[in-house]
């Protein structure tokens, strides 16, 4: 048919101009108590020969909306596809993995909210012209929203770093031919012979690169949560799971150039039967130095929330010259005879380590301000001083899914 608003050619059975997103006057939107479900097992799998012709990316594409149709944030919307005009063939190769979804369906069946808004949401991914957009998959975190999700090509695994729109970072999002509403996420480094999968190792939460295949733990759905954020599940675990970005933070101890670095400054409070507990400027007092013991003591230490444990409060002991050696409360019970000291491998690094008569457990306290200090060693001299630092590890894993974890909220940006 010819749209009325364009004139240019659709297939008869389109809703929308595939040119302007008119709307054509006959189209008529299917109900919500009619729509179809969200997911559906795919035939699974070999490794997608080559000689195939590879599938056309199929990717979103913003269109003006006419009217916009408010949603109650606690309601999710799901995309309503149409199949494309001209969908890639689908290897004849047997199953793999079949949906977790099919579980969950026996319990309840979740219906799509399909109004006018969401169908200019799903018309994103229905009005495509080009087949090599790129999207980059923007993080929500607070004080994180400029980092993307990105792939480590020599281990597959994912990882997050600031937006470069380097290929490592974009992604082509492809439909499925034979399983509506449902999406294979390719990274552009890697090419259409590696497909974004949960991993099939029985914890169900790892995601990496795979070869392409039909797997279900290779198709994705996406889910509009509100704006132009999105949650991402996977057909093989259904609804229950959905992509998320998780930072995890740890504190640990350093040696470093000498400077009035609040990571630096250090101030005793004393402890309920002697000793000290050691606190830092950059964590505050709720945060003690912590020689961690899991039964036995490690070569590490950390800082963790304060409490009454004998590997938090330490014992300064006299070493001569305004020097001490350092050691805890719970060493000195248990007779381990361990102190503080710097590794002699590795001089930024530090340990408990046997104590004796060496330079790297004797510490001296130089004044800096107020109640704080540094702390430097014989060994190193007042050049180096301890200094409590921050490590990000960032996760992309499945989690339970819940619509107020920001670290399930994306941003598909298209790059071209």
């Amino acid at each position: 048919m010819l749209c009325p608003n364009c004139k240019a050619p659709n297939l008869g059975n389109n809703k929308f101009c595939a040119d302007c997103g008119n709307r054509f006057p006959d189209a008529v939107a299917t109900p919500a108590s009619e729509s179809p479900t969200l997911h559906y097992p795919s035939q699974r799998q070999q490794p997608i020969q080559p000689q195939q012709p590879p599938p056309q990316a199929y990717q979103p594409q913003q269109v003006p909306p006419k009217q916009q149709q408010q949603v109650p944030p606690p309601q999710q919307q799901y995309y309503q596809q149409q199949q494309p005009s001209q969908p890639f063939p689908a290897p004849d190769v047997p199953k793999k993995k079949k949906s977790k979804a099919l579980l969950w369906a026996m319990v309840a069946i979740l219906v799509p909210v399909v109004l006018f808004g969401g169908a200019l949401l799903a018309m994103n991914f229905l009005i495509i012209k080009q087949a090599n957009r790129s999207y980059m998959l923007g993080d929500r975190h607070k004080g994180e929203e400029k980092k993307v999700i990105e792939l480590d090509p020599e281990s597959g695994r994912l990882t997050v770093n600031v937006a470069d729109k380097d290929k490592t970072q974009l992604w082509q999002i492809t439909p499925d031919s034979g399983v509506e509403d449902s999406y294979r996420f390719v990274n552009r480094e890697t090419g259409e012979a590696e497909s974004l999968e949960v991993i099939d190792d029985k914890v169900d939460y790892n995601v990496g690169i795979n070869e392409s295949a039909e797997d279900d733990g290779q198709l994705w759905a996406i889910t509009n949560i509100e704006g132009d954020n999105y949650q991402i599940t996977n057909n093989w675990l259904g609804d229950a799971k959905a992509l998320t970005h998780h930072k995890a933070t740890y504190r640990f101890l350093r040696m470093r150039d000498s400077g009035n670095k609040e990571g630096q400054l250090w101030k005793r409070i004393k402890a309920k039967g002697g000793g000290y507990y050691l606190v830092n400027k950059r964590y505050g007092d709720g945060f003690a130095l912590d020689a961690i013991y899991t039964g036995e003591f490690i070569d590490k230490l950390n800082m963790v929330k304060a409490g009454k444990y004998g590997n938090q409060q330490w014992l300064m002991k006299p070493a001569g010259g305004n020097l001490y050696t350092l050691t805890t409360k719970l060493h000195e019970a248990d007779k381990k005879n361990r102190s503080l000291d710097v590794d002699g491998g590795k001089k930024e690094l530090v340990k408990m380590a046997p104590t004796g008569n060496f330079s790297g457990q004797k510490w001296k306290m130089i004044p800096v301000t107020g109640d704080y200090f540094r702390l430097t060693t014989e060994f190193l001299g007042d050049g180096k001083s301890l200094e409590a630092v921050t490590f990000f590890k960032y996760y992309i894993e499945m989690r339970k899914a819940a619509a107020d974890d920001k670290g399930q909220y994306w941003v598909l940006d298209r790059t071209n």
